[in-house]
């Protein structure tokens, strides 16, 4: 049998923040890192899945608060640009170049993980998704328990490829799936358990922004 788990990364410092002005590096509202509340979702995280069995693997998105929340999973963590944010302008803003408007200290990290596709559509979006899910079937060694932690928006498109159902849900920071296949020659995963659970989180790790945060950046922020 194959799990994977499917976390979303934990509350970064810039839903607080909310650096828009002009003058702040790109990488502090881009790439941010977790905040205070999103190391306890993490460790949170770790602590349960614990409790499930041990890691083989961890697959995670490039940006910074997906790979310190990957960090504490206890396993050998691989970047994945397949795995990143989506790179459209009602996401990120526009113009937004994925390579110098990260945080240069963790570059080392990205290493390896690949090149985006930039710039993004909805058509670039299914792509690399059905290209991961594709690869998830074809992973050799065969990694028994596999996590994975990215984006709200890739983890749901994930969850539609993998299971072949589209679900509507709000997926809380920290919150986690379980899917999981019999064999290998199986074409679709099953859920086990609820979708993008969050009750492995304390009462006081349950946080949102209590609003949407949309980013705009000024065009000498990054250069396409």
């Amino acid at each position: 049998m194959q799990t994977l788990i499917l976390i979303r990364h934990g509350y970064p410092v810039s839903w607080d923040q909310k650096l828009k002005v002009r003058g702040t590096l790109p990488h502090l509202r881009l790439d941010p890192a977790l905040a205070e509340i999103g190391v306890r979702q993490a460790e949170c995280c770790a602590q349960h899945l614990k409790t499930l069995g041990a890691i083989d693997a961890v697959l995670s998105s490039p940006f910074r608060r997906c790979l310190e929340t990957a960090d504490r999973l206890g396993a050998a963590v691989t970047p994945d640009w397949k795995l990143g944010e989506v790179l459209l302008s009602d996401v990120l803003g526009s113009p937004f170049s994925p390579t110098s408007a990260m945080d240069p200290d963790w570059a080392e990290r990205r290493a390896g993980a690949g090149k985006p596709s930039h710039p993004e559509s909805d058509r670039t979006l299914q792509e690399r998704i059905a290209k991961t899910v594709l690869e998830l079937k074809a992973r050799k060694p065969f990694a028994q328990r596999l996590a994975i932690v990215s984006h709200e928006i890739i983890l749901k498109e994930l969850v539609a490829a993998l299971t072949g159902r589209r679900v509507a849900i709000d997926w809380h920071p920290g919150a986690i799936a379980v899917l999981k296949r019999e064999k290998p020659v199986d074409r679709q995963w099953r859920l086990s358990g609820e979708l993008a659970s969050h009750a492995h989180l304390g009462a006081d790790d349950r946080c949102e922004p209590v609003e949407q945060i949309v980013h705009v950046y000024h065009p000498r922020d990054s250069h396409s």
